[in-house]
């Protein structure tokens, strides 16, 4: 078993509308990251993960997320799954908690400028 708790969190920025505060697992199957939205991320474009599947929850807010061009409304309470390779954008007032497997590094991370 391990703890990780609030303060140990590792906190970092993408863009002026997204922070995310990453919890360390140090195993590489799983990780888990609070997510704040507040507006459009990524501002311009699709994020897509190539090599993690994710699962979110939202427990705050509500806005928008969009799956390969396809725009489904989000509120709290709601649970959405994206797939790798899948183009994502959120939009909205938004606290999201995602669980990524196998673990989300920033390396498989890429910013898609190009329209779906």
């Amino acid at each position: 078993m391990k703890i990780i708790r609030k303060n140990e969190a590792g906190r970092f920025e993408n863009a002026g509308t997204c922070t995310a505060f990453e919890y360390e697992t140090g195993g590489s199957d799983i990780n888990v990251a609070r997510i704040e939205i507040r507006g459009r991320y990524p501002v311009e474009g699709n994020a897509i993960n190539k090599a993690v599947r994710e699962l979110v929850y939202v427990t705050e807010g509500s806005g928008v997320v969009s799956v390969n061009g396809i725009e489904s409304k989000l509120s709290q309470g709601d649970v959405v799954t994206i797939e790798k390779g899948e183009a994502v954008f959120w939009e909205g007032e938004l606290t999201l908690v995602i669980a990524c497997t196998p673990a989300w590094t920033p390396e498989q991370y890429v910013i898609d400028a190009s329209p779906i």
